[in-house]
């Protein structure tokens, strides 16, 4: 079973976030820059796919990282993650352990953040509506795809219109295709919780995208919610 990357990042100009990251599998890398260019090739023993866009929007480097994938199980990242050792062999082990699975989350440990977060002690199925943040989540690439499931464009950082809840919305759209969904114990990264690129407070604008999001999963319960 193959286990790539999908990592999303921006104006890099060398390749030492390979470094950072502590990556120890394949990986596609979205580097939105100010050129399109597409190189492939070694790191360590590791097959890398970088691609420099244009594009603009988090949604839309997560997809293009997702239509260059090959492998059997996308592990979605951001550039402020660090890998834990381990985390291929432990991916496998949740995937082999949960075979009828297509979407595993697992733990990460967020640095600077004060809020404690619910950790996974045990394999669990994941409640219908429950939704995680990106960096958690991993899943079967072979059933997005089959799926049509992808990145809604409009939403998150970049994308210049509603600035969060892409990975929500994904999550959801899993849900309604009745994907075989887990969460699974150990901890996948350590996470730099440092100013966020689109969280300015609570305030008109977050309310109005937090209502887009809601509109999207819940066409029919929309107000109340």
């Amino acid at each position: 079973m193959e286990i790539q990357l999908l990592i999303a990042t921006m104006f890099q100009t060398d390749y030492s976030l390979l470094d950072k990251m502590n990556i120890q599998t394949d990986a596609v890398v979205v580097n939105q820059c100010d050129i399109d260019n597409i190189k492939s090739f070694r790191y360590k023993e590791y097959s890398i796919l970088w691609i420099d866009s244009t594009e603009r929007g988090l949604s839309r480097s997560r997809n293009l990282a997702l239509k260059n994938s090959t492998a059997d199980v996308c592990v979605i990242c951001d550039d402020d993650e660090h890998l834990s050792d381990g985390y291929p062999n432990m991916i496998l082990s949740a995937y082999t352990d949960l075979k009828n699975a297509d979407f595993i989350v697992f733990n990460i440990n967020r640095i600077g953040w004060n809020e404690k977060e619910k950790e996974f002690i045990k394999p669990e199925k994941i409640g219908r509506f429950k939704t995680y943040s990106s960096v958690h989540i991993t899943f079967m690439r072979r059933q997005i795809i089959e799926r049509g499931i992808a990145f809604d464009t409009r939403f998150g950082a970049g994308s210049g219109i509603y600035s969060c809840a892409e990975d929500a919305i994904f999550c959801m759209d899993c849900h309604k295709n009745d994907l075989k969904m887990y969460t699974y114990p150990g901890i996948l990264c350590d996470v730099v919780c440092e100013q966020s690129t689109w969280f300015k407070g609570y305030g008109s604008k977050y309310f109005y995208d937090v209502g887009a999001y809601l509109s999207v999963v819940y066409p029919f319960w929309k107000h109340i919610m």
